[in-house]
């Protein structure tokens, strides 16, 4: 069945769920949520995918043969904390956490943006869908990542710093935020920013 407004009205009313509560599920403002439902504005083939994955559960196939994946959306008051203890965390109570729809394969968790350090690309409420990646066998430099520090989660453009290998330089978008380093021996640990959803 196609995802259609009026498919989405129906689900709606049947589920008994509100248009916020539906906006906020896949990651969209309420007036933008209501643009799609009065045919306003396009709906996007990315949001018609979260929204048949909401609408037809498990059982529905979005295109391209693929299914979209549940992810743990890791809380915004445990970003001052570490990911490896969310992750050992998850383990002994994935069901107890949060999950959010990921129109893509392969991701390990969702981390809501806090603060403007990597506005506007990344504004503050996006959610980033991130994957581990192992660092000592390679990373692409000039690209975002979030780091699980001895400090806490940061989220940074990582570049080399020339005559230091043991450490990485990590660069804010919002240029008002300096750039500083961060060594590799504070570091649990890398996750490479896959996608940004984020409120239009």
């Amino acid at each position: 069945m196609e995802i259609t407004a009026d498919t989405i009205k129906s689900y709606l009313l049947e589920k008994g769920i509100t248009q916020g509560e539906m906006a906020d599920k896949i990651g969209v403002t309420r007036r933008t949520l209501s643009n799609y439902l009065t045919g306003d504005k396009e709906i996007p083939l990315s949001i018609k995918k979260l929204l048949e994955y909401e609408i037809f559960s498990h059982s529905a196939k979005i295109e391209d043969n693929l299914e979209a994946d549940l992810i743990p959306l890791l809380p915004i008051s445990a970003q001052g904390g570490s990911l490896t203890e969310f992750t050992v965390q998850l383990k002994d109570n994935g069901n107890d956490w949060e999950r959010i729809v990921s129109p893509i394969k392969n991701v390990d968790f969702a981390i809501p943006i806090s603060g403007d350090s990597m506005a506007p690309e990344y504004p503050q409420g996006a959610k980033v869908l991130i994957k581990k990646i192992n660092e000592k066998a390679f990373i692409e430099w000039g690209k975002v990542y979030v780091l699980d520090t001895c400090n806490g989660i940061i989220i940074k453009k990582v570049e080399p710093i020339a005559g230091e290998d043991n450490c990485v330089l990590c660069v804010s978008l919002n240029p008002n935020y300096k750039p500083f380093k961060v060594c590799f021996s504070d570091i649990n640990g890398f996750y490479r920013v896959l996608m940004v959803m984020s409120l239009k």
